[in-house]
């Protein structure tokens, strides 16, 4: 992991997103930890800085693959609790249809795998002090950004040009 200047992490070992862990007091929060494929990886990594026991929630800013993949297992091997935007939850669980051809697909070739039970981003309660969880929708339906700090953990919600410039990612 590579401390950021905001005092976050970054999982070096997270496949197909940016991975993030947030020390919270005396328990850490992972956010977007990536694909199914690294998930493995990411619990070695959290489990040799020492910290995996300590992981108390894992934070999906949205359910595409590329970032929620990971989650199940990650949660799992934590013993921590996962939250997600009930929106993208619904479609993973097969409750509501994928917005995209794209993500019809994906949800048919490798969809993200969520327990039993999980929690909604601003709806339930228990949601780490010190962190806000702020409704994005766009990239996907119940997308998230996570503010913490001085830090903002936004997923998807833009992309950036080759000459700095901000662009929004393609919708739903």
């Amino acid at each position: 992991m590579i401390k950021l200047e905001s005092g976050a992490f970054q999982l070096q070992k997270s496949q197909g997103a940016n991975g993030y862990v947030i020390p919270l007091g005396g328990s850490y929060v992972v956010v977007d930890p990536g694909m199914a494929m690294g998930a493995k990886a990411v619990i070695a990594e959290l489990d040799t800085a020492g910290i995996l026991g300590d992981v108390s929630q894992v934070l999906l800013t949205h359910g595409d693959t590329d970032h929620a993949g990971a989650a199940q297992m990650v949660a799992a091997a934590a013993g921590g609790q996962l939250w997600i935007g009930r929106a993208d939850a619904d479609i993973l669980a097969g409750r509501a249809v994928p917005g995209t051809l794209v993500r019809k697909l994906l949800s048919m070739i490798m969809p993200p795998k969520l327990p039993d039970t999980v929690l909604y981003l601003g709806e339930s309660p228990g949601f780490p002090q010190g962190m806000t969880a702020v409704p994005t929708p766009g990239h996907t339906p119940g997308h998230f950004a996570l503010a913490w700090g001085n830090a903002l953990f936004c997923g998807d919600a833009a992309r950036v040009r080759g000459d700095g410039s901000l662009k929004q990612f393609s919708g739903r």
